[in-house]
């Protein structure tokens, strides 16, 4: 295939432009061929059943059924003769996406085609060039948006997505830890496989029943299914490998068979080794590799993979694995060198998690559901203005929400989920100073804060109390209530800010929220949730000498996530109290490693446990996931690396995009000398310091053009 011509222009799904009020339709292109075209082949995916027309002939015709908008079907076509020719795909579509308040502002994608026409010389894609009835063709969205997601049967050079920026890179180590009726040998991330099979098999991908909202949970429901016909086909005399790649990765591999006869690979892949035991909906496919030929997995979110060789029984078979790890292409500004090892490596694996959520989407974690979900990105955002040298993936998960999500409608069907979208706006002006994007999200800006505006009342604050999450641990409705009004009144406090700095974004008229009249009793009663607390404290509600007393008498337990735990931190930090912020990220971020993490967890139980420890299951605090649904890698606990490149470095904006910051660095945990960067939208802030003799804080930084630093106090006295 040339990749060349896959680079010039992806294939994009299209429809008419009424998309769903238009069920039938055809979707038509010309196209001129100067020569002879051969080895062509048409290959397509839709809702609904398609007729396949090219000059007039009809090639091919697919039935409708919901598998067609999972996977490409490939149809082989005779050679292209010279001139001009015409493709048509007659569409017809009975059922569509579902859409709840979930996924609402999937909306305008429920319908829709993707294709590529190719041959030697030849490469024609989907997109707004195509016409639809007697009009131009909608986009409908990219490749690999939701909710269609990767499609099976995709080129390997399609892992870059729609947005062109995804890349795969090669593991530069894993390990073979087990193998059974086979020989393993292992050079960096590449791992060959030989010997004879010791069983056969055969499995059959399940029909898919129904649409599904998104990728993964049809991905899920598939699994589920495959895992139980996994288990059925009873694996004990098969020849099998267990790899560990050492972290989780959002990883696809690429399967070479070097063998005369083809080979039948199943595989799972899983974050934890629990979950590959008992998980009955961990990652499950089926592949088979043709002699000489290599297949390519589509990448999913994983630790370990196991891998059966099937074929039949005493037949030699070699296969050799290159395994990648698939993420926007991003480039790492921020940095951490101290002498706390521990603190060194919360900050790496901190980074790492955010990397491998930069996807299509800023995602909340690679093992799950890749919906852009607002209070996820909002949190994993706080880590991504220090670390990387770019904002893209913030930007189209910040309109992607604010812009399809239509008045009326709550982000992701959750009411504080569009404040906390307004607040990431804010929050992304101050971190990048940039108006031009803040601008282009002026009309969402005020449809949402209008709609926010209509479900307030005087005296009462936000009126909205169906739908309220908070925190992923158990709240009563009162604990929710009293949280969302704290929310409410963070958001109103940076939107009033922004409205001043861009007045040109006309928000001023519609800030007249009213606020509720809330005390600190209101939020620090027992046993209100620490989410409440420190929301509480936060926004102001709970008095300065109310929350000092609280902080300081308050001792870390259960439950928790490393949500709660980061803003409790930031509580510390905001009273000066920088040990005991440190105190906290080095018990859960901490904990964490001790117990074997490679990425941050979604949850975190502070009561102890070890790496043999059902994590899954144990620190399953939201309960409507079930057991097993916990994810080890979550980008929203990668937030760390802002209190350490706030208070550790000591680097704090003083105003928008860093045209002036503070530097004030703040030894913590007995570090005696550190040095790192932080991002900025002018290029990096590089601080050393080191504790002299005399207790003195000692302090250089070089700071780039455009930023001035002041507040800088070189001789600080520990």
């Amino acid at each position: 295939m040339d990749t060349t011509m896959i680079n010039q222009q992806m294939p994009r799904w299209i429809w008419h432009p009424e998309r769903e009020e238009r069920l039938s339709c055809v979707l038509r292109r010309t196209f001129t061929t100067a020569h002879e075209i051969r080895q062509v082949s048409l290959h397509t995916a839709c809702t609904g059943a398609m007729r396949v027309v090219l000059d007039g002939q009809l090639i091919a015709e697919l039935a409708e059924r919901p598998g067609n908008a999972g996977a490409f079907t490939r149809i082989e076509l005779d050679a292209l003769l010279p001139g001009e020719h015409e493709l048509r795909l007659e569409m017809a579509c009975s059922a569509i996406i579902p859409i709840y308040e979930v996924n609402y502002y999937l909306w305008n994608r429920r319908v829709g085609a993707i294709a590529f026409l190719q041959g030697e010389g030849l490469w024609l894609t989907t997109d707004e060039q195509w016409q639809a009835d007697e009009t131009a063709a909608a986009q409908i969205c990219l490749l690999g948006e939701e909710p269609f997601g990767d499609l099976e049967n995709s080129p390997p050079a399609f892992v870059a997505g729609g947005f062109g920026d995804i890349a795969a890179y090669e593991l530069q180590e894993v390990q073979a830890m087990e193998t059974a009726s086979l020989e393993a040998s292992v050079t960096g991330g590449t791992v060959r496989v030989s010997g004879f099979h010791g069983q056969d098999g055969a499995l059959v991908k399940p029909e898919q029943a129904k649409l599904e909202l998104f990728y993964h949970l049809r991905k899920q429901n598939e699994w589920k299914a495959m895992r139980q016909l996994q288990n059925d086909m009873k694996l004990d005399n098969a020849s099998k490998v267990l790899v560990d790649l050492l972290a989780e990765h959002n990883c696809r591999f690429a399967v070479s068979n070097h063998g005369d006869q083809p080979v039948k690979l199943l595989w799972n892949g899983a974050e934890s080794l629990m979950e590959l035991e008992r998980y009955d909906g961990c990652i499950t496919e089926w592949l088979v590799i043709p002699p000489g030929e290599t297949v390519y997995t589509l990448p999913q979110g994983c630790r370990y993979i196991q891998l059966y060789a099937l074929g039949e029984q005493g037949t030699p078979f070699e296969l050799e694995l290159a395994f990648q790890s698939v993420h926007v292409a991003l480039n790492q500004v921020g940095e951490l060198q101290s002498e706390d090892a521990q603190l060194n490596e919360i900050f790496d694996v901190s980074a790492h998690t955010s990397r491998i959520c930069h996807q299509i989407g800023l995602w909340d974690g690679i093992k799950r559901d890749r919906l852009n979900w607002t209070f996820d990105f909002y949190l994993a955002a706080k880590s991504c203005y220090f670390l990387w040298d770019d904002t893209k993936v913030i930007q189209r998960a910040v309109r992607e929400l604010g812009v399809d999500t239509p008045s009326g409608h709550w982000m992701n069907g959750i009411c504080e989920y569009t404040l906390w979208w307004l607040k990431t706006v804010c929050e992304y002006y101050v971190q990048t100073g940039d108006k031009s994007f803040v601008q282009e999200m002026k009309e969402p800006l005020q449809r949402h804060i209008e709609w926010v505006r209509k479900n307030t009342r005087p005296g009462e604050g936000l009126m909205e109390e169906d739908g309220i999450l908070i925190e992923w641990v158990p709240l009563k409705q009162e604990e929710r209530v009293v949280a969302l009004q704290a929310i409410y009144a963070l958001t109103h406090a940076d939107l009033v800010k922004l409205s001043a700095d861009m007045p040109e974004l006309e928000l001023e008229p519609l800030l007249d929220w009213p606020i509720k009249a809330l005390t600190s009793a209101d939020f620090l009663k027992e046993p209100y949730a620490l989410a409440v607390k420190v929301l509480g404290i936060a926004s102001g509600y709970v008095s300065a000498e109310a929350a000092e007393a609280f902080l300081d008498g308050y001792v870390l337990e259960d439950p928790i996530t490393p949500l709660s735990a980061y803003q409790l931190a930031e509580c510390y930090s905001r009273f000066g109290k920088h040990e005991r912020a440190y105190d906290i990220i080095s018990l859960v971020w901490g904990g964490m490693l001790k117990q074997g993490a490679t990425t941050f967890w979604e949850a975190y139980t502070h009561g102890g446990g070890s790496e043999a420890r059902d994590f899954h299951d144990a620190l399953t605090t939201y309960t409507a996931y079930g057991s097993y649904r916990m994810s080890l890698c979550h980008s929203w606990s990668s937030t760390p690396v802002k209190w350490i490149g706030e208070v550790v470095l000591g680097v704090q904006p003083l105003e928008p995009g860093y045209k002036t910051v503070k530097v004030s660095p703040k030894p913590v945990g007995g570090i005696r000398a550190c040095s790192g960067t932080v991002n900025t939208p002018h290029g990096a802030i590089q601080v050393r310091w080191h504790v002299d003799a005399s207790g003195k804080v000692c302090t250089q930084v070089t700071a780039p053009p455009g930023v001035q630093v002041v507040e800088f106090s070189e001789n600080q006295t520990v």
